[in-house]
């Protein structure tokens, strides 16, 4: 098997792989020193694979990742970040297990907040801001370590991927969305 093979979702398991060794390592030191309460490994409800510390990072990640989001008014960027957090946990959650399991151990590392705050800069997510998530973004993606790198291309491709599914994000593309023909037919 060729491990650089993209599943379903166009996230190459190479990328997953490189995730793996490194988070889990860092993963096992966070949560020997600071724990981990049965609650915070359950999903939010509704979601199949998100959990709270995650649905608050893909929050702050979407303005960053897309930056479309920023000439939307405030009621139609909440409404796409609720869809987009809908479409990601759709993503993870239809992953082969192996994949899932490497997504979950990122985003558990990124829900200790030492941890969050040693690798990233970033303490609450919900007080980043675009500036400084894309800093964050910018510093993994371009980082020498295959882990960071690997990580934060999954973070962006996750959240772009389920942005650029929202109808609302298509103008800014350039697509005109589906022929009408096309979806009459299928529909």
């Amino acid at each position: 098997m060729h491990h650089d093979t993209a599943d379903e979702r166009g996230l190459p398991r190479r990328d997953f792989l490189k995730v793996g060794f490194g988070f889990t390592l860092a993963l096992g030191v966070g949560t020997a020193l600071v724990g981990c309460s049965d609650s915070a490994k359950a999903p939010v409800q509704g979601y199949a694979f998100l959990r709270p510390g995650d649905v608050a990072l893909f929050t702050a990640l979407a303005p960053a990742v897309a930056i479309e989001l920023g000439a939307f008014d405030a009621a139609q960027r909440k409404a796409a970040i609720g869809t987009l957090l809908r479409h990601v946990d759709g993503s993870c959650a239809a992953l082969d297990l192996g994949s899932r399991n490497e997504v979950r151990k990122l985003l558990d590392l990124l829900a200790i907040a030492p941890l969050r705050y040693a690798l990233t800069g970033v303490g609450d997510w919900s007080e980043a801001g675009v500036d400084k998530m894309q800093a964050f973004l910018a510093r993994w993606r371009g980082s020498r370590f295959a882990t960071l790198n690997a990580g934060g291309n999954v973070l962006v491709k996750l959240t772009a991927s389920s942005f650029y599914l929202l109808p609302e994000s298509w103008p800014s593309t350039g697509y005109p969305g589906p022929l009408e023909y096309v979806f009459k037919a299928v529909n």
